[in-house]
């Protein structure tokens, strides 16, 4: 049997997570961009780990928790994060049942495994739509940001790529199925509450299955970079951090363009409250990381180590007090919204 979504239509874009949740809005009728789908999720953030067992030994992650869960909380999805299932036998079964129903399910999955990218390096962040599987070719089809068209996954290498253990962040076959978008009427109401929510999750911090991210994770990255040059993996360490920051469908800055471009689509709700130095303030801020991205590059292809790492750390201690004031500025400016999105801040 072979079941493809009735009426799924994919288009490709930046970031894996923004064009999950924008082709899942554009299959229940919202015409939504992919950065408003981003900004909607509160999606800026910053994660920080450390392993020796890591490959790389040192990652960062620019973006925020639970982009997906806060964005389809602030269309009134009854969702409060991510579904797991240890029984890979069940993840599977349920993936077809929820799609012979015409129910789209976002998954997070390991790269490595996913044959269509042809990737040995292990990225278990990476988060894509199923939309259909055929069961004579036992394959799961998928809308992928990087990809115009669906892609098939063999059952068996879906089954590897959900359940993977790879740090920093493990799976257990992690899912949300989106039943109905019926909220999400008021989009002015949306975007002050999600600004908002953004601001209180980089200042309060939010920890999850991931770790911990917050503006103060930036401050102890900064302070830890200074020892990066003794690292047995301080090339490919480089490598990967520059590739997170300008690379990974990030936009070239960690994000923060790209949350830019979302502030300059909602202007019409924002600059009551603000102004158009929100805005700004955002631009620099991306100019700074991609300064950054450019530093770690240049370490990279470096034959030996210098002082480079102070600059890295000097840099980053720089991004880490216009973000504090940035964040700040917005609690101090914008009204408090009491929404469908609102997360409690004890989950």
């Amino acid at each position: 049997m072979k079941k493809i979504i009735n009426g799924w239509k994919h288009l490709k874009g930046v970031h894996c997570g923004s064009v999950a949740v924008r082709d899942v809005c554009r299959y229940y009728g919202h015409d939504l961009s992919e950065q408003m789908c981003f900004g909607l999720g509160a999606g800026l953030g910053f994660y920080y780990s450390c392993d020796e067992e890591m490959d790389p030994s040192r990652i960062i992650q620019p973006r925020g928790p639970l982009m997906e869960i806060n964005f389809l909380r602030n269309f009134g999805v009854d969702v409060a994060d991510w579904k797991y299932e240890d029984d890979n036998e069940q993840a599977s079964a349920g993936l077809k049942e929820f799609i012979d129903r015409d129910v789209p399910v976002l998954i997070q999955a390991d790269i490595c495994y996913l044959e269509y990218f042809n990737s040995k390096t292990h990225f278990p962040g990476h988060i894509i739509a199923v939309c259909g599987y055929d069961d004579s070719e036992s394959v799961f089809y998928v809308a992928d940001n990087s990809f115009e068209d669906l892609q098939t996954v063999s059952f068996e290498n879906m089954t590897k790529a959900r359940s993977s253990k790879a740090k920093p962040y493990p799976l257990s076959n992690n899912r949300v199925e989106v039943e109905s978008m019926e909220g999400g009427t008021d989009l002015e109401e949306m975007i002050l509450g999600a600004v908002r929510r953004n601001a209180e999750m980089m200042l309060e911090g939010r920890t999850t299955l991931r770790g911990t991210s917050s503006v103060e994770v930036i401050k102890k990255w900064a302070e830890d970079l200074l020892g990066w040059k003794d690292l047995a993996d301080w090339k490919w360490a480089s490598r990967f951090t520059y590739q997170v920051i300008c690379r990974r469908g990030v936009c070239g800055a960690a994000f923060r363009w790209f949350y830019r471009d979302f502030l300059q689509e909602a202007s019409f709700a924002l600059s009551p409250f603000y102004g158009s130095d929100l805005l700004e303030e955002m631009n620099g801020i991306g100019q700074k990381w991609y300064d950054m991205g450019v530093l770690f590059k240049e370490i990279s292809e470096s034959a030996s180590i210098g002082l480079e790492f102070e600059r890295a750390s000097e840099l980053a201690l720089d991004i880490y007090d216009l973000e504090k004031r940035y964040f700040s500025s917005v609690l101090e400016n914008f009204p408090v919204i009491a929404s469908a999105g609102e997360i409690n801040r004890s989950e």
